[in-house]
């Protein structure tokens, strides 16, 4: 990197951590009008300024320095951009004004802020019919037996893109090149959602992007992203490239295309979570190792055109940020592979706000403070404050009180948050699984409860070898045998719940479930 284009980076990043003054220069709206781009600016009282135009994947040294005719009303210039240029869709650049002599950032880019203007749907996806889940579905019939509500699957894109191939079944033009898809994993994926949907279930996909030994050339994986030591080979998504933006872009507008098409031929997923524990990013979403606000930032990048690839096909489709159970803390001492999850969700909607706010949400994993014993009532990082160490099951309400704060609403409204990931232990001894069964009616009790939580999807159905040990299921793995949760799941969103959680009462050591609830909820800002 050159010292001028380092300097440039880490100016535009003060005004973007920053924010500005609304009457100084910048871009300060970009919108779609018909097949145009409506772009408005504040230009400098002073001198000349230029408007660069920067896909995903391109810096300000790489991008297109445009020459516009501004029309100027009320101290507001406005410009037209043509939307499709050469094949391209402009819709997916962001926008930067910048001093003409010197090159220096002017405010700071922004995006589209109106993609669902194009989109082409927009029937209501069926609501949920209570918050009951499950994730890491082995037997489709078991699960509607347990009566879920709600369910999540994962989908890899490896395993979805197929990046040799230049035709296919299934594919996508994306700015005149073809992207193509296994048949086998979607109909897999179709096989799935097909059954849920047609029973009443309402579906999340967790997308994700595992790395192969090698990259072999694959424009999945991010180029920061250390193949040889990630410790379970789960990478950042790609939007350091061109043909890495433009894969990642077509495979999200194929999943929100197929699985959003009102005859439900194929099903239904309403809602996407891109990526995996992203504060916990050196596990869950390798970038090598790289400063917190960095990685925030090429996040950032990956939800924003997650966004305006799924609204763009439907405005319905929710977009999720993924995080662990760690607030104020982190996995680790390490600052270059992870961070809290407070100062990521602040960080990003920061930054959002400052390249122009769209609609994102909060997928958490509210595991308990030791994955090993789920005893998540006796918690002790998880305390009743929005500085808490960690949000668990027992504070699981500072969640969504912290993003009621005015500095996170989009048009006026909180984000919403799913729980799409969590379960509990099944101990050795003769307690262990009643304690699990336990910590399941605690859990769901308090979650429905809670005010701004859609769902609450347990991890897992059945127990399986790869999670270190870890006894998360309904049924045991070892047997196929279901434990004592199995039947607590069943009853928890049926009028038999009081009778099935009644045994949970004397170990959580309550005398009615209203005793379980906080009696000092935080003060929202």
């Amino acid at each position: 990197m050159t010292f001028s284009k380092f300097i440039f980076l880490a100016a535009l990043g003060a005004i973007s951590v920053f924010g500005a003054d609304p009457g100084t220069p910048g871009v300060v709206r970009v919108q779609l009008r018909g097949q145009h781009l409506l772009v408005k600016a504040k230009l400098p009282a002073q001198g000349g300024a230029q408007l660069l135009q920067l896909q995903p994947h391109e810096d300000a040294a790489g991008s297109k320095r445009l020459a516009l005719d501004w029309h100027l009303a009320d101290g507001i210039a406005t410009t037209t951009i043509k939307r499709l240029d050469s094949g391209r869709d402009n819709v997916f650049s962001r926008f930067q004004l910048v001093d003409r002599a010197s090159g220096r950032p002017l405010g700071q880019a922004r995006w589209v802020g109106n993609i669902e203007s194009i989109a082409r749907r927009s029937f209501k996806f069926p609501k949920a019919k209570g918050i009951k889940g499950l994730q890491c579905i082995v037997d489709i019939d078991d699960a509607l037996h347990l009566g879920v509500k709600q369910a999540a699957l994962n989908v890899t894109l490896d395993q979805l893109v197929d990046w040799r191939a230049d035709s296919g079944r299934f594919s996508r033009q994306v700015d005149g090149e073809t992207v193509c898809f296994h048949s086998g994993y979607v109909e897999h994926i179709d096989s799935q959602l097909k059954r849920l949907t047609d029973a009443g279930v309402v579906n999340s996909l967790i997308i994700y992007n595992r790395i192969p030994g090698s990259r072999g050339g694959s424009p999945l994986v991010h180029p920061g992203t250390d193949l040889a030591k990630s410790p379970f080979h789960v990478g950042a998504f790609n939007l350091a490239t061109e043909e890495g933006v433009r894969t990642y872009r077509g495979a999200i507008e194929f999943l929100a295309d197929r699985y959003s098409d009102p005859r439900r031929e194929h099903g239904l997923a309403k809602r996407f979570i891109i990526g995996n524990e992203i504060q916990s990013h050196w596990h869950w979403y390798n970038l090598g190792e790289m400063p917190q606000r960095q990685v925030v930032e090429e996040y950032h990048r990956a939800l924003r055109v997650a966004h305006l690839a799924a609204h763009s096909i439907h405005p319905g489709i929710q977009l999720f940020i993924s995080l662990d159970h760690h607030w104020s803390a982190q996995m680790g001492e390490n600052a270059l592979h992870g961070m809290s999850g407070k100062y990521f969700v602040e960080t990003l909607n920061t930054i959002a706000k400052a390249e122009g706010n769209f609609d994102w949400h909060v997928a958490f994993h509210p595991y308990p403070e030791n994955l090993f014993n789920p005893r998540t009532w006796e918690d002790t990082a998880a305390t009743p404050s929005f500085d808490t160490a960690k949000i668990t099951f027992k504070n699981i309400e500072m969640l969504p009180a912290f993003l009621r704060q005015e500095r996170f609403l989009h048009n006026s409204k909180a984000r919403r948050v799913i729980l799409s990931e969590q379960g509990f232990h099944s101990p050795d001894g003769k307690n262990g699984e009643r304690d699990q069964a336990a910590a399941y009616a605690y859990s769901y009790y308090r979650v429905q409860q809670t005010e701004g939580i859609d769902a609450f999807i347990l991890h897992r159905h059945v127990d399986h070898p790869g999670e270190g040990g870890l006894r998360l299921g309904l049924r045991s793995s070892r047997d196929g045998g279901v434990r004592p949760i199995y039947d607590v799941f069943r009853q928890a969103d049926t009028a038999a719940w009081p009778a099935a959680f009644k045994f949970a009462l004397p170990i959580i050591g309550v005398k009615s479930w209203p005793d379980t609830l906080s009696s000092n909820p935080p003060k929202v800002e």
